[in-house]
């Protein structure tokens, strides 16, 4: 391998990690279960994941991967699908002091709800991590050793946050800042009277439930809640205080000898928090701090996602459409400086990617490039969830799938199912794909259907809105053909429906382009007919309109009982 040109992005990550020449590699992914938790997080944690792999792989033994799912962090505001009785009666408290907000629901809390809504595909993702919740984190020594270490260091943070925040103010909020870190301390209490870490004012602004004094010989702090005036003197090993978090960043790194965080583009900008915790991390907790690897976001098309504020695409709602290996494919295969546009239009584009990879993997495809050789076969591992092994059955292609459970009104899962095994000619098929998991790729695949056809009910642009329809089928079949258009059909259709009945009933196996040629024959040389009005016609029978997918590949797919039924008019 090239040192110049590493194989894969992920290299250069692996690289400067061993070079840190740590004995045990730890790697740390975190956020805040304000809501639903949209898909983008997967790009952070499979990121971490696949590291793990590849160290794994390179015989390192003592690699760990934490999530922090940060429920002490409070809410600042909640997103609206939260009712709004509810919002009122918990903002400013810790998530995990907030109930579920689902009356139907029993699970533990706020917090609990939406991160064991991630955490629950992780293993469908083939994600292997340990979940870590903050607010039991606190509950630890090492956490309350380091609140007591940055009480006692407070000077040296605010000349540290000075330093990185300043150059990005105007002169007011310079002024504002610099007044506010006269009393300023690093650590917030909950109120034990109302449970609140910081309250909101009638203008909007936040204000945090910031401790007033510290007395060190007492290891006690005092606060004075700004919710409800609450006053009182605790113990800094209380559990019920917390660093401001960007002193609680560098804290965890610390504790957990974290070798490598990737975090998204707004904390790594050059003097952003993430630079302000490795120099807290150096200066206050004398940890160098771990490797930075910065990312750009995933976005649902052109729209940005955003958890707190309710615009969301779930990792649980992808899985509901889509196979997950396909989503591990796109995060690794694109450089983490670059965004992703996930596109679920642009579904068949990924697996045709992926059948690609899958087919140079195993030398079934000759690559453009030896480069691309190394690039698939280096990806194809970390993108596979199980062991890997060369399957010799043939997959079903996305196009059969899209066609097959669009009629599942017309023919049953078992008849479908034997008709793609015709289709498919492969002895393998049926222990490969039996009938119960064939069931759940038409599930799946009608769920992405749904959502493509509520995109195009959605989209505006007429342009977008036929590119979408051009490339993908999209189509419906009723049960019966209507009376009306019975009556519209004249009499040459109607022998020609005959005609094409009495070809398909007598040939062996329907083949899409001699049953194409054959409509066009009929038309031209038995009906002298425009083949358009035989094709309508054809089109009339069996959707109820004018126009559908291109017939003879459309017509080779059906059950040749039920079509034989159809053109007896």
């Amino acid at each position: 391998m090239s040192t110049e040109y590493p194989v894969h992005w992920l290299e250069d990550i692996i690289d400067r990690i061993l070079k840190k020449g740590q004995d045990r590699i730890t790697l740390a992914t975190g956020k805040t279960p304000s809501g639903h938790i949209h898909i983008g997080i997967l790009r952070e944690i499979i990121i971490c994941d696949s590291i793990r792999r590849v160290l794994e792989k390179k015989g390192k033994k003592r690699v760990g991967f934490f999530l922090f799912l940060d429920d002490f962090d409070a809410a600042k505001r909640f997103p609206e699908y939260i009712k709004k009785d509810f919002q009122k009666k918990h903002i400013g408290k810790p998530f995990f002091l907030i109930p579920c907000p689902f009356e139907d629901c029993q699970c533990k809390s706020y917090a609990y709800h939406f991160g064991n809504e991630l955490i629950s595909t992780f293993k469908d993702f083939g994600i292997k991590t340990e979940i870590i919740w903050t607010h039991e984190l606190y509950k630890i020594e090492e956490m309350q050793k380091r609140i007591k270490i940055a009480l006692e260091n407070t000077e040296k943070i605010k000349k540290i946050l000075r330093k990185f925040i300043l150059p990005t103010l105007d002169n007011t909020k310079k002024k504002d800042f610099l007044e506010m870190q006269k009393n300023w301390l690093p650590v917030m209490a909950i109120c034990n009277n109302c449970k609140r870490i910081q309250t909101q004012t009638k203008d909007g602004s936040i204000i945090p439930n910031r401790i007033i004094s510290y007395n060190r010989e007492k290891e006690t702090v005092k606060y004075k809640c700004p919710a409800c005036n609450f006053e009182e003197e605790l113990s800094i090993y209380s559990g019920n205080l917390k660093l401001n978090w960007r002193v609680d960043w560098p804290a965890k790194w610390d504790i957990f000898k974290t070798t490598c965080e990737p975090a998204g583009k707004d904390h790594c900008v050059k003097g952003g928090s993430y630079d302000t915790g490795l120099e807290i991390s150096q200066k206050v907790y004398k940890y160098e701090g771990p490797i930075k690897v910065p990312y750009e976001w995933v976005r649902l098309g052109e729209r940005d996602m955003k958890t707190s504020k309710g615009i969301v695409f779930t990792p649980k709602k992808y899985l509901d459409i889509a196979d997950p290996e396909i989503f591990r494919m796109l995060i690794l295969k694109t450089d983490p400086i670059k965004h992703i546009s996930f596109r679920i239009e642009e579904l068949p584009q990924y697996y045709n990617y992926f059948k690609k990879m899958k087919d140079i993997y195993f030398s079934h495809q000759v690559p453009k490039s030896e480069k691309k050789k190394d690039f698939f076969n280096y990806l194809y591992p970390l993108v596979k969830i199980g062991d890997i092994k060369e399957d010799k059955s043939k997959d079903i292609p996305l196009n059969y799938l899209i066609f097959l459970s669009q009629i599942q009104n017309i023919l049953s899962t078992k008849k479908l199912y034997k008709k793609v095994k015709e289709i498919m000619n492969d002895p393998a098929f049926e222990s490969q794909i039996t009938l119960s998991k064939f069931k759940n790729l038409l599930d799946r695949t009608n769920n992405w259907i749904d959502e493509i056809k509520k995109l195009i009910k959605e989209e505006k642009d007429q342009k977008t809105k036929r590119n979408i329809l051009n490339n993908i089928s999209i189509f419906s079949i009723p049960e019966k053909i209507p009376e009306d258009i019975k009556k519209k059909l004249n009499e040459a259709q109607i022998e020609g429906m005959r005609i094409l009945r009495n070809y398909l009933m007598n040939g062996e196996k329907l083949e899409s382009d001699k049953i194409q040629n054959k409509i066009f024959s009929i038309a031209k040389e038995d009906l002298k007919i425009s083949p358009k009005k035989f094709f309508q016609a054809i089109y009339q029978i069996i959707f109820g309109k004018n126009y559908g997918p291109r017939l003879g590949p459309f017509l080779e797919l059906l059950d040749k009982k039920w079509l034989l039924n159809r053109l007896k008019i």
